[in-house]
């Protein structure tokens, strides 16, 4: 009986031990076959560390081969060299041992830092192939746009961002209030706790409402529902009734009399956008940020934040008139703004924006190339052009005549954003043909008041220097 009772025992044992180490195969096989290009490309991982600490990084570059960033051995210590300071921090980020990675740095630290993920999960064999130093990373922003942005933005917060419309390479990435990657592990405690959050890059991350800039999707919405013709006129004058004395105001109380869609873009009029929205209603309106891929979660070469859109089951008759004209709980970025605008100036595709232009190898082999493709087709061409066109004679002679340029095309939106928090925040997208090349933007200046005052003479100043350099 005692030696059964033993041989009982010892075939539970057993049958633990054999259950233990099926699990700790299938962890392993997990972490080898299903996790091991995340456990490969982990900042984190001691042997990309180490592979860091023994190669010399590799450079970031504009579109035209200027070096935005750069390392240096001096013998005694390599040195990571930013020499544009602020201008580019927020998309190029920053790389240190005390800090990690943002940005490019962030995303490209493998090839930067020289890992070849192939040999990499070879173990100590890698170093027979090891190079002396990283890949090189070639962007798609132009330094030259760049700084034009920077410039053009002065000491004024917020973000500038000028893709190329039909490619939807990102030629410009600015964000203000910035900071110094040259310096950012020495006051790394101070920009962490930074109010202004200079960290912070508000092309991609930073969420505002977008006032009547969000008015050409609007139209486009309500021509596609059939809500309204591009003939069709409607009475808009000081304000919209929302009935139990509820009213939204055109700017300044102004009376526009019997206008059409055209002049409702020209005038920027609040009480047509806001008439609209509520004969879509909520299920109308949801349909166009659908379409226009404000839900959808945009995967690309660099972090996005996705919209902050409101439940519009839950909407009244007043927060729909909001959206309509571009308040309400309804925040965007820059960046989809910037997309926005460039589906009308692109036949109806919305490109995916990309930074990283190619990866090429220390002696120069092409490792990466980036291939252009279609986000999303969010309109029809007719359509398309139509609401350019209306943004186009928004620049001759509506709120937009501020961003106006002799000599090329410019299309525009204005917008002036209220904001529970303090001034009113300024905005300005669309698009302009520049040489033989056609750009989309969209420019936010925090509490800066009038779109077409304060925004629009940022872009004209950015296509300005672009003409000329062209």
């Amino acid at each position: 009986m005692r030696n059964n009772d033993i041989n009982r025992n010892m075939f539970r044992i057993v049958r633990v031990f054999i259950i233990l180490f099926i699990i700790l195969i299938g962890n392993l096989s997990y972490i080898q076959i299903v996790k091991s290009e995340w456990y490969d490309s982990n900042p984190l991982n001691p042997r990309i560390a180490n592979k860091e600490n023994s190669t010399l990084r590799g450079d970031i570059l504009d579109c035209n081969g200027k070096k935005i960033a750069y390392s240096e051995n001096t013998g005694k210590i390599v040195k990571r060299i930013y020499p544009y300071g602020m201008v580019f921090a927020q998309a190029v980020g920053y790389t240190g041992t005390s800090i990690g990675n943002s940005g490019i740095e962030q995303g490209e630290n493998a090839n930067l830092s020289g890992v070849n993920m192939l040999l990499h999960q070879l173990g100590p064999l890698e170093q027979l192939f090891a190079a002396d130093k990283g890949n090189n990373v070639k962007l798609t922003l132009d330094a030259i746009v760049q700084k034009a942005a920077w410039d053009a933005m002065g000491n004024k917060r917020g973000a500038v961002v000028v893709l190329d419309t039909n490619t939807g390479a990102v030629l410009a990435m600015v964000s203000k209030p910035s900071f110094d990657p040259n310096s950012a592990a020495k006051n790394w405690e101070s920009l962490r706790v930074d109010k202004l959050s200079p960290l912070l890059n508000r092309v991609t991350q930073g969420m505002y409402p977008p006032g009547s800039s969000i008015k050409p999707m609007m139209a486009d919405a309500a021509l596609q529902q059939n809500v309204i013709t591009s003939d069709e006129k409607i009475e808009c004058g000081p304000y919209y009734d929302l009935g139990n004395n509820q009213k939204i105001y055109e700017a300044d109380n102004a009376v526009y009399g019997n206008i059409d869609l055209e002049e409702g873009i020209i005038h920027s009029s609040n009480v047509m956008f806001a008439g609209l929205a509520v004969k879509m209603g909520e299920a109308g309106l949801k349909k166009a940020f659908d379409r226009f891929g404000f839900n959808d979660g945009l995967q690309t070469d660099f972090a996005v934040e996705s919209a902050h859109l409101p439940d519009f089951s839950k909407l009244n008759k007043g927060e729909i008139a909001q959206v309509g004209i571009g308040q309400a709980n309804l925040l965007v970025s820059p960046l989809q703004m910037a997309m926005l605008a460039e589906s009308f100036g692109n036949q109806g595709k919305m490109m995916k924006p990309y930074l990283v232009e190619e990866v090429t190898s220390p002696n120069g082999g092409v490792l990466q190339k980036a291939s252009p493709s279609v986000f999303k087709e969010v309109t029809t061409p007719d359509r398309a052009d139509l609401i350019e066109s209306y943004m186009k004679n928004e620049v001759l002679r509506g709120t937009g005549r501020n961003a106006a340029v002799k000599g090329t095309v410019v299309a525009g939106k204005t917008g002036t954003a209220e904001n529970s928090l303090g001034a009113d925040h300024a905005w300005f997208i669309g698009t302009a043909q520049v040489g033989n090349k056609k750009i989309s933007f969209a420019v936010i200046l925090e509490n800066s008041g009038f779109g077409g005052s304060e925004a629009a003479p940022v872009i004209k100043d950015i296509i300005t220097t672009m003409l000329k350099e062209d």
